[in-house]
């Protein structure tokens, strides 16, 4: 490593931060190999948005030819949102070794540190009710392997008013889902990397033998035609780039902090570039091997019912949104099911495969919700108990109302984009060069990991800001044009109420971020204690002795009178 390059990585400092060197302490558990580094990843990106809602986006941004327009500026916001902002997690994260609050105040300094606390934040209200939805998944799951598909439209109506309304089904189903990735994630990146070896490939399998079965059906190349057939007229609609964008911001999970979570366990031979490319990129054709699943078999039935009728219906039929967003999937999709031979089996198991993909996209919201709190010292065990059971107790109104479900994610969906740039912020302030050749190029040096060119700071700098403020105000002319109600009253889905949680949140973290700073010695003296007693009582209730490699810090993450040695970044790997 050249030193002048060594000097530029220990020396950049934010005014009044400490050096972002990694704490020694960062030596904790890591990906055994780079394999499960992939497969934990792919866990991260792949949920049910791959499944059940790019479908129906691309549906939506669809003309009377086809829907191949969407599909190219898709994937070129594969390369100009997702793919930069997944790299820079990735290299922040095996930098750092700590979650997003504790980042930023490494990085930038403690004026900062509610952006990191942002992103957290919203990645854990997001999870709230993200279970939710994957317990809809057990539910039907469940239902289609025990008991006969409807046949009609009421009948299906029936089974989902029954489950969401009638019924306590959705809050135990999302209790097992807490309950289940509460377990996955006890013991840290090890159990995740071995549960996610297991789960992603039997996922992938069975995307893919249902993808097969669905172009054995007759009717079946219509619907992939379609797909792939443009209807140019509409690519200069402006509500195509912005869903395409969109899609990829949430999709991909790019800026939501949780790359960061996983680049902390990275190693320095498992290279930033090659998994920020790799990951999206396989996340981006399971999403695309889905919307061909999804209108072959769409496209099949509805022409075999309505023969001699044109495929306008069978678009129409993709575009529908039910309640919460769950027409196509939970009220179409069994009802289409039942039309096909073998028709149970196949429903299980894309029901189980939609269930997978969510479960391990949980998984990795909760993991990066309970990160900050290891970094600062918190027993592990007791910080997952803790997430745990606070997520469960949040997602409770979201079980119990499709509307309330709709609201939040509606508010917190929307946000997500902001995380994005806030991260954007971080590599501006940091410094674009520095982290380019230091965090990026340099780091993954060893591993001969792929070399990021000038230009990945101009895209990051300038074009992933102008796309994140258009989607933003898209987003709100939208939601204003689209409204039943005025914009100013309290709704679902109004801006107002979207605007209110967000002040209510900022207002908290900027409040908490304030209190850090001038009362640090006092909150740092309360916290060493709290985190004393996570870990004694832990092990008096499990009896157990502590661990030698447990942490047995205060804050002194948070501590500039507590700074790391002023050391290389190949020292801090080693």
């Amino acid at each position: 490593m050249a030193e002048t390059e060594t000097t530029l990585l220990v020396g950049k400092r934010a005014n009044n931060a400490p050096d972002e060197t990694s704490p020694s302490s960062a030596e904790d558990a890591k990906f055994s190999s780079k394999l499960g580094m992939f497969l934990t990843s792919i866990g991260c990106a792949v949920g049910t948005g791959n499944v059940w809602r790019f479908p129906r986006i691309v549906a939506n941004n669809s003309g009377e030819k086809g829907g191949l327009q969407f599909l190219l500026v898709w994937v070129a916001f594969l390369f100009l949102w997702s793919i930069p902002l997944i790299v820079l997690e990735y290299a922040v994260g095996r930098f750092t070794k700590r979650a997003a609050p504790t980042t930023f105040y490494r990085l930038l300094g403690g004026k900062t540190t509610w952006m990191g606390l942002w992103i957290n934040m919203i990645n854990f209200l997001v999870g709230g009710y993200y279970s939710v939805l994957v317990g809809y998944t057990l539910f039907y799951m469940v239902h289609c392997m025990f008991f006969p598909l409807p046949t009609t439209l009421q009948d299906s109506q029936a089974i989902w008013r029954g489950f969401v309304d009638e019924s306590s089904l959705p809050v135990a189903t999302h209790f097992v889902v807490t309950l289940g990735c509460t377990i996955v994630i006890w013991r840290g990146v090890e159990s995740i990397e071995r549960v996610m070896k297991f789960i992603i490939p039997w996922l992938l399998v069975l995307v893919l033998v249902i993808f097969i079965w669905t172009l054995t059906l007759t009717g079946a190349w219509q619907g992939v035609v379609y797909l792939f057939t443009p209807d140019w007229a509409l690519l200069g609609t402006p509500r195509l780039w912005v869903d395409a964008l969109s899609q990829n911001a949430v999709d991909t999970s790019a800026g939501w902090g949780q790359y960061l979570v996983l680049g902390t366990s990275m190693a320095a031979n498992q290279g930033a570039v090659q998994m920020g490319v790799l990951v999206p990129t396989a996340n981006n054709a399971i999403s695309l091997m889905s919307a061909a699943m999804t209108f072959a078999t769409v496209f099949s039935m509805y022409t075999r019912l309505n023969q001699g009728q044109s495929a306008g219906g069978a678009v129409k039929l993709l575009k529908e949104n039910g309640p919460a967003n769950t027409g196509l999937t939970f009220i179409w999709m069994p009802i289409l099911f039942s039309n096909m031979t073998g028709g149970r089996v196949i429903a299980s198991l894309f029901f189980l495969a939609l269930a997978m993909a969510g479960v391990s996209s949980y998984v990795i919201m909760i993991n990066t919700s309970v990160q900050p709190l290891v970094d600062l010292g918190l027993r592990r065990e007791v910080s997952v108990v803790l997430l745990s059971l606070l997520s469960f107790l949040l997602g409770i109104p979201s079980a119990l109302s499709p509307k309330v479900l709709a609201n939040q994610d509606f508010v917190w969906g929307a946000s997500l984009i902001f995380s994005g740039l806030m991260l954007v912020f971080l590599f501006w302030r940091y410094g674009s060069s520095d982290f380019r050749v230091n965090l990026v190029n340099q780091a993954g040096a060893e591993d001969g990991d792929w070399k990021v060119p000038k230009a990945y700071e101009w895209l990051v700098k300038y074009v992933l800001p102008i796309e994140g403020t258009v989607v933003v105000v898209w987003w709100v002319v939208h939601t204003v044009q689209k409204e039943t109600v005025p914009w100013y009253e309290i709704g679902i889905d109004t801006l107002t109420t979207a605007f209110l949680e967000w002040t209510i949140l900022f207002t908290l973290l900027i409040g908490l971020n304030i209190i850090l700073c001038v009362f640090q010695p006092q909150v740092s003296h309360w916290w060493r204690s709290l985190a004393a007693a996570s870990h004694d009582n832990f092990s008096r209730c499990c009896k157990k002795r502590k661990r030698e490699d447990d942490k047995d810090i205060g804050l002194e993450e948070l501590n500039p009178s507590s700074q790391a040695k002023n050391v290389g970044y190949d020292t801090l790997q080693r």
